[in-house]
């Protein structure tokens, strides 16, 4: 059953309900801790966190206070559970739809720390005067944050969330039905998909930044399901493979981590049982991604049996909502493998506020373009760049980070370095990698060392711009199967 919270949405004493709610969210103030979001602090570091970050707290004898409000949003606050916002005489009723995650942009409005919500009743508040008087009177309260157990049936009654809207999905178990819901995802990647010229079956979105190939064989009478997701462009040894979701032919899954299955008013999902394996050994992504990144569903099989599984994408939305469902989950498991592979902490971190970022802001896909050639030449420039950056003894990420994010970067030294990849060198090319170079830094709110990668050919008047932009230029030129670049003396 979801639980109930009551907030005012006044961070720094200033009333932001409405400009809130027209965004879909809610935010709880205290932004200068950013720190809060980190999952391994318990109540405690919550308290050092804002005693360091807010000094006058502990002078106004508040600090305990806040403490437990903050606590509140961010930890005791989950997907699915009600949160009321009286606002003078209306009363609005949300349904919590998204973790806690740090809107950059928003910290000077003091509404950096945010939740995704979806508003309840056909987004029309209630008047204080239509509620039961018990719920009324809890809502009489001057502080930030209010749990309301007390009162929880009063809510659930009014804001109409029933046990029967969170009904849990029934498993699609023919053959048929599977195979369905499998040419459904394709499809939506095939409507949407960049042309390339690596394998056919490889559907490639670049807007989004991932791939998707759905494979599968037929063996001893049934078809195995063989689907595979990667967050980079290449053939079968350089793409990168991060997640498979497999589901059987038909019947309860046993080993096969994928799974059809239909919502009582008959939406088609696919959905993931966790399982991934990372060098051979298998792990559970339950065991390492916290309910606020990647919620569950409960899912009924026709044996009666209930069984909880991760949300993939909702396979019967529009083609681009298909897209990026799939990638946010991806996301999530790459940010897992990454971890268990052992790489750098700093780049596990970079990741996961990648990730953030990219749900802050929202994601677009565009239509399917003429075939071109441009995908496959900046491949081989990746991997070429990625060769001569190793030998020069720099780590180097081996995952691309997000569809925002630098085509490549280093790490394990002091300032870290960006790259992006530009295979032409037109005005349009230079501009976007300006955006996307200081854009993706300042999201990640530290300094780096910014290049650009780019053919010979680049103008006077863009090299001085750049320059002043304290951008770098590499150009790079064909050598044999692979390319050279011409570095600056002090790399």
């Amino acid at each position: 059953m979801p639980k109930a919270f009551a907030f005012r949405l006044k961070p720094s004493r200033k009333d932001r309900v409405e400009e809130l709610l027209k965004d879909n969210q809610i935010a709880i103030g205290w932004s200068q801790a950013q720190k809060l979001l980190d999952p391994s602090l318990d109540k405690s570091a919550f308290r050092t966190e804002l005693d360091i970050q807010y000094p006058d707290l502990a002078k106004r004898g508040r600090l305990g206070h806040d403490t437990n409000h903050v606590w509140r949003f961010i930890r005791e606050v989950s997907i699915g559970d009600v949160v009321v916002v009286p606002h003078g005489d209306n009363v609005h009723f949300l349904e919590v739809t998204s973790g806690p995650r740090l809107l950059p942009g928003k910290i000077a409005d003091d509404t950096a720390i945010r939740r995704n919500v979806s508003p309840l009743l056909d987004g029309k508040p209630l008047s204080r005067r239509s509620l039961p008087s018990e719920f009324r009177r809890a809502l009489n309260f001057r502080v930030t944050s209010k749990e309301l157990s007390s009162v929880l049936k009063d809510v659930l009654a009014v804001a109409k969330v029933t046990q029967d809207s969170r009904a849990p999905l029934i498993a699609v178990e023919s053959r048929a039905g599977i195979a369905a819901g499998v040419k459904l995802w394709r499809n939506a990647f095939e409507q949407l998909h960049t042309p390339h010229d690596f394998s056919g079956g490889l559907l490639w979105i670049a807007d989004v930044g991932i791939w998707l190939l759905v494979r599968g064989w037929d063996r001893d009478g049934e078809h195995r399901y063989w689907n595979g997701l990667g967050n980079r462009l290449g053939n079968n040894t350089t793409r990168n493979l991060i997640i498979e979701v497999n589901p059987p032919d038909g019947g309860k899954p046993g080993r096969w981590q994928g799974l059809v299955a239909k919502t009582s008013d008959g939406q088609t999902w696919l959905l993931h049982s966790g399982e991934m394996k990372v060098k051979e050994r298998g792990i559970q992504l339950r065991d390492h991604v916290t309910a606020d990144q990647l919620p569950t569903v409960e899912v009924r099989f026709s044996d009666g049996t209930l069984e909880s599984y991760f949300p993939v994408a909702r396979l019967d939305a529009a083609p681009s909502d298909v897209v990026i469902q799939t990638k946010r989950f991806m996301d999530v498991c790459l940010q897992v493998r990454t971890q268990q592979l052992g790489a750098d902490p700093a780049f596990i971190e970079v990741q996961r506020r990648a990730h953030l970022f990219e749900e802050s802001i929202g994601q677009t896909v565009v239509p399917p373009q003429g075939a071109k050639l441009v995908d496959r030449v900046h491949a081989r420039i990746w991997h070429s760049l990625c060769d001569e950056l190793e030998q020069k003894g720099f780590t180097v990420s081996n995952e691309r980070v997000g569809s925002l994010g630098p085509d490549l970067f280093t790490t394990e030294h002091e300032t870290p370095y960006l790259f992006e990849i530009k295979t032409s060198a037109g005005a349009s090319d230079y501009l976007k990698a300006v955006g996307q170079l200081t854009v993706y830094e300042k999201a990640l709110g530290r300094a780096h060392r910014k290049f650009l990668v780019i053919p010979p050919g680049i103008d006077d008047i863009a090299s001085r711009i750049l320059d002043e932009l304290d951008i770098e230029v590499v150009e790079f030129s064909r050598h044999g199967s692979g390319y050279t670049f011409a570095w600056p003396d002090e790399l």
